[in-house]
């Protein structure tokens, strides 16, 4: 099997609450947000006019040339010590799912999930993403890019 990178994060999306305040329910550091009722710009300078929601994201573990599969645990252990948190969060209207971004090198491995870890899932209603990212092939050497 060949090692790969990856990032797994928590998201959150909720109908009302700021994600300053989901935050510091959760106890954890957010690492991407957008709060409900935020402006935001498009790429060509106009304004839409708010969020729908509340986005935000959280950093759980990671690693280099590594397996996912070891960080089961650990993810497990981070989603247990906040279970009464996002079963609120969940009654509030709030959509919670694991996100995997995996980075293969080579070929894609494939991972299996632990079965702890499908279990919490289940239990805590959590959505399950995973997005794969492979580099692209090397140029061909014999071909001109530039035509």
């Amino acid at each position: 099997m060949y090692s790969y990178d990856y990032v797994i994060s928590l998201g959150v999306q909720h109908p009302t609450a700021a994600s300053a305040g989901i935050a510091a329910r959760l106890g954890m550091e957010r690492t991407n947000f957008r709060d409900v009722g935020a402006e935001l710009c498009r790429p060509d300078g106009s304004v839409i006019r708010v969020h729908a929601h509340t986005w935000v994201c959280f950093e759980l573990p990671g690693g280099k040339d590594g397996w996912l599969m070891d960080a089961w645990p650990q993810v497990v252990e981070i989603l247990q010590a906040r279970v009464e948190v996002i079963r609120a969060l969940n009654q509030e209207g709030a959509e919670i799912g694991l996100r995997i971004a995996v980075f293969g090198k080579q070929a894609w491995a494939g991972f299996v999930l632990d079965d702890a870890l499908v279990r919490l899932m289940a239990d805590l209603r959590l959505g399950f993403h995973v997005e794969t990212y492979f580099p692209d092939p090397p140029a061909d050497p014999g071909t001109d890019d530039g035509a």
